[in-house]
């Protein structure tokens, strides 16, 4: 309960000084925020065992075949204290109950901390410092930095990494602490400067760990011959157990990330250009290790990369005021190999970090003399590029749609292709091949009756089959809606996230999730 006295501490200071500002006339508060309920219940998906699971406790917090797979309420509470014209703080925190009990035995049932479970999110607690210097203004604290021009997949927007536990939300971005400069030296031209010194990597959701922990699974490298001789030795020594541990980058100059765009308005059009240097959110396997008794270990670590960006939007008067957006992000990664190597004396420990040996061009390698197969080639240094493009329009009647065409999901990463196995596959099938940046349509509708007070949606994404898959499959997502303004401020909804496609596709997949119905009360304040 220390850290939710703290927070309580931290609004309540900060309440004290809003309250004693008012004596001088140039001192603007805003309150609010948010109490919401959520529930889910999830539908046929693969069970992850407690251990597996990316976050571990509350221990009753289970993902079933069928089963609660959510059960949170949450408090949120934004304040903004803004002084004169050059000074502004502003913070949004939220505090959420799990909903699940974390008593796996009868010490924890005795602490209020286990019995009913909380944690604490802080997306944004920052100071705004306006003209610090003659059309320059300066951001420091936990912010997300937001570009791009497209409606949630925005290759250009690398500065946060993405909350992905929320599959209905398709990644939401998370805070993290950056300096942040804004320079205004003529009309709507802006140029933007961000430095973060600390790598965040993306939040992914629990079923992210099936991923790496399922021996069929064919080795992530583009050699065929090298994957079909890994099946092979796989094959013949079956692992009993694998077990999948993180390299996070040093907290160090050398990992800083930084961030630079140039945006204005041209011919009456938004449009900018951007540049990114930092690393992929979303982890990537670098190294396995096989331990006595068939225990295998795997590492992932964050590759590097590189990004130019561009964006336009605007509208289409002749065409109804049509609303039309394209943004691209050309990537050129760090390239990532795949190192095999044999331990007869142990496992490597999530607490023994010194077993890999950090060389100069940022690799790593083992301290002790393995013996190393052929590397094979996870994520190449071959450049890629990821885009999207959409329209959105609102008709009289008051219907919205937005459509969208993504080249490159937001976890997709890398030139090259991958392999799905099978459901049932066994070590060393051979996979079904597909391209790694794939292309989707997403479509978003909504409708509304009743004097706006019911709001009907369907939207989802659909992916279209891979030129590379000889058996052409598709998959999709649909989320269904329904949301009900019951009175001022308040609402109630309906819902469901559906995946649809074989096991061996990329929303079939069960580290993908498994499809869900929820309900959802809201009242903000």
């Amino acid at each position: 309960m220390r850290r939710a006295r703290g927070a309580c501490g931290i609004v309540a200071a900060l309440l004290a000084i809003a309250i004693a500002a008012p004596a001088r006339g140039d001192v603007e508060i805003k309150f609010g925020g948010q109490i919401s309920s959520d529930i889910r219940y999830r539908l046929g998906g693969e069970e992850v065992p407690p251990g597996l699971s990316a976050v571990p406790f509350p221990s009753q917090q289970r993902l079933l075949k069928y089963g609660f797979s959510r059960n949170e309420n949450l408090i949120k509470a934004q304040l903004s204290l803004t002084i004169g014209e050059r000074v502004k703080a502003v913070a949004d925190v939220d505090f959420v109950w799990y909903g699940y009990s974390d008593v796996n035995e009868l010490q924890a049932e005795t602490l209020h901390e286990r019995v009913d479970p909380y944690r604490l999110e802080a997306h944004a607690a920052y100071i705004d410092v306006y003209k610090i210097l003659p059309h320059v203004d300066l951001r420091i604290g936990r912010q997300v930095v937001a570009w791009g021009t497209a409606d949630r997949f925005n290759p250009t927007s690398n500065l946060n990494s993405l909350d992905l536990s929320d599959p209905v939300l398709f990644g939401k971005p998370l805070a993290n602490d950056m300096i942040r400069l804004d320079w205004n030296p003529w009309r709507d031209l802006i140029v933007t400067a961000v430095w973060v010194p600390i790598f965040r990597p993306a939040q992914l959701p629990r079923t992210a760990p099936l991923a790496l922990t399922d021996p069929a699974r064919p080795a992530p490298v583009q050699e065929d011959g090298i994957r079909l001789r890994l099946g092979q030795l796989a094959l013949a020594n079956p692992p009993t157990a694998v077990n999948a541990y993180t390299m996070l980058p040093e907290p160090s100059i050398e990992n800083t990330q930084v961030g630079v765009r140039i945006a204005g308005r041209l011919l009456k059009q938004d449009v900018s250009l951007s540049y990114y240097h930092g690393r992929f959110g979303i982890p990537s396997p670098s190294f396995t290790v096989n331990g006595p008794k068939g225990v295998v270990s795997a590492l992932v670590m964050w590759p590097r990369m590189d990004v130019l960006g561009a964006d336009i939007a605007g509208s289409i008067d002749k065409l109804g005021g049509l609303g039309y957006f394209a943004e691209v992000g050309v990537f050129f990664p760090q390239e990532i190999t795949y190192g095999i190597y044999n331990d007869g004396t142990g496992t490597i420990t999530g607490h023994d970090p010194v077993t890999f040996v950090k060389q100069m061009d940022g690799s790593y390698t083992t301290k002790q003399d393995y013996p190393e197969a052929q590397r094979g080639t996870v994520i190449p240094s071959t450049p890629f590029a990821k885009y999207t493009i959409g329209v959105d329009y609102t008709f009289k009647n008051g219907f919205y749609l937005n459509f969208q065409y993504v080249h490159g999901f937001i976890d997709e990463f890398g030139a090259g292709r991958q392999g799905y196995a099978k459901a049932g596959a066994a070590v060393g099938d051979a996979p079904r091949l597909e391209e790694r940046i794939g292309e989707y349509l997403v479509p978003t509708l909504q409708m509304k009756f009743f004097s706006d007070q019911v709001l009907v949606q369907l939207a989802g994404a659909i992916k279209i089959p891979s030129i590379l898959d000889v058996e052409k499959k598709s998959c999709a997502v649909v989320n269904p809606l329904v949301e009900w303004a019951v009175w001022d401020a308040t609402s109630l909804a309906l819902g469901a996230f559906i995946f649809i496609g074989d096991h061996d596709t990329k929303f079939g997949d069960p580290a993908a999730g498994a499809s869900e119905i929820y309900a959802k009360a809201k009242f903000t304040y």
